[in-house]
């Protein structure tokens, strides 16, 4: 009886212990692939909106990606999105993209950032000011395999374009 007893404590002890080891690498997981959505967010920040690299929807946009702030009764793919960004090129110099802060959790990631410019062509029938514009943005996108797929921003942009 006391070996059996022995026999179950050394199971039940190595069984947690293995729980507890697969609780960690599956927390180490997340952990990094959180990280690394958090680059690919901050990767498109930096080569979308600051460089205005049109190119790296196809690498980071998942074939399924939905723009959640496209304007009422647009496209809520990426075509939206890649519009503005060639019309803003077009129309602004010294294009600058601060994050401020980036969260991620399971799936998501979140920043604040300040997007920074100097208006120097036309836009939106406004005739070039030369005037820095800064507008502040807060985003949530929502990752899949490495490639974002949902997409929400909320930004003062209106604010700044009557400043012009």
């Amino acid at each position: 009886m006391q070996k059996l007893m022995v026999s179950l404590l050394l199971i039940f002890t190595l069984g947690y212990k293995t729980t507890q080891a697969q609780n960690l690498k599956t927390k180490e997981g997340n952990k990094m692939e959180v990280e690394q959505n958090k680059k690919v967010v901050i990767k498109f920040n930096k080569e979308f909106f600051e460089l205005g690299n049109t190119a790296i929807t196809k690498e980071v946009l998942a074939d399924t990606f939905v723009n959640h702030t496209a304007p009422p009764n647009a496209p809520t793919d990426a075509s939206v999105m890649i519009q503005f960004i060639t019309g803003f090129h077009r129309a602004f110099s010294n294009i600058s993209v601060q994050i401020h802060e980036v969260i991620g959790e399971a799936n998501k990631v979140s920043l604040r950032k300040t997007i920074t410019a100097t208006h120097t062509g036309e836009f939106m029938g406004k005739a070039p000011t030369g005037k820095k514009v800064e507008m502040n943005v807060i985003e949530i996108d929502i990752l899949k395999d490495g490639r974002i797929t949902d997409h929400w921003s909320r930004n003062d942009f209106m604010q700044v374009v009557q400043t012009l």
